[in-house]
């Protein structure tokens, strides 16, 4: 999707903050491929919107553009994006706990495996394939909910006409790099989860942005090495998830078929790697639901501060009613 150019020249406050949104991009960056997608790089990726967010609101002080001079669009557009940020927390965050509820069934099949009884041993081999079902036939509506958060953003990336006052045209501006920034990682945090690659985003930023070649450095390299991932067979692009499918996919046919020439020690060895890689993954998860969950936070503190600062203003026209 290519935007449109715009031939203001910025404000020496919008370039600082282009500058850092370029630097943001630039450490997103994965230096090695099997790093594309982890709970890590999730982890920054919403750390870096963060820094965005806080970022709008030190620019709005710094370019005196106080909210009582705000267009009326401008409070619609920023309030109506910020719900579509809470809207894809909701929804991630749904994912999150499918996604703790698969921990807990290899924790339960585990536990059967050490307790080496015969009909323990069947229940395990029953969980790593329910497992592996589970995973795979997974009904992700709300993955579709945040793809289709996603769209919304995409609605309103090209940038409204408004008036020629030079600050908010860096508003604007700035606002633009803020969605595409949220638009490319909401996509690769939902890829994270998802078994197609439809999810990706493709988005084409003007050269005149100072982060543009950031920018798409980093979506050449994470969508190219995501469709690599699913080209080779695997339908996981999450690094953890990809280790404990991995680690099942041994364990399962040895409990299915029996052990063969794979001694016990070679056994256990499975199964002491399984249960390390689960309890990463759970780390990693509540690691990721702690930063969703900050994220929220910021969203929700920088909508409430528009709300008050713009509800001690006189009533203006042209400000629709927004949900809360």
């Amino acid at each position: 999707m290519m935007m449109h150019k715009t031939s203001h020249l910025p404000s020496a406050v919008l370039i600082a903050y282009e500058k850092n949104l370029a630097e943001r991009f630039r450490q997103l960056k994965p230096n090695n491929a099997t790093d594309v997608i982890s709970f890590s790089w999730m982890k920054s990726a919403l750390g870096s919107i963060c820094e965005t967010l806080n970022d709008i609101r030190k620019l709005i002080v710094d370019l005196e553009l106080p909210i009582c001079s705000w267009d009326g669009k401008w409070v619609d557009m920023y309030l109506n994006n910020s719900l579509n940020l809470l809207d894809f927390c909701s929804a991630y965050g749904t994912d999150i706990v499918r996604q703790r509820f698969g921990y807990v069934m290899l924790k339960c099949a585990l536990l059967d495996l050490e307790s080496g009884n015969p009909q323990k041993l069947m229940l395990a081999s029953s969980s790593f394939h329910e497992w592996m079902q589970y995973q795979r036939r997974y009904d992700n509506s709300k993955l579709q909910d945040c793809c289709d958060v996603i769209s919304k953003l995409e609605e309103t990336l090209n940038l409204p006409k408004i008036k020629n006052i030079p600050k908010a045209k860096d508003l604007v501006r700035a606002m633009y790099g803020l969605k595409v920034q949220t638009m490319f990682i909401f996509s690769t945090l939902v890829a994270a989860f998802s078994t197609t690659c439809r999810t990706l985003v493709d988005l084409q930023v003007p050269k005149e942005y100072l982060w543009h070649e950031s920018f798409t450095e980093l979506q050449t390299v994470m969508n190219g090495e995501i469709k690599n991932i699913y080209a080779s067979g695997d339908i996981y692009t999450l690094k953890e998830l990809r280790l404990l499918d991995e680690n099942v996919k041994k364990l399962y046919p040895l409990l299915h078929d029996g052990l063969g020439e794979v001694t016990q020690e070679v056994f256990h060895g499975y199964c002491s790697k399984l249960m390390e890689c689960n309890e990463k993954f759970l780390v990693g998860l509540d690691e990721l639901k702690s930063e969703m969950d900050r994220f929220f936070k910021v969203v929700v503190d920088g909508r409430m501060a528009l709300l008050d600062n713009f509800q001690q203003q006189p009533p203006r026209r042209g400000v629709q009613q927004v949900r809360m």
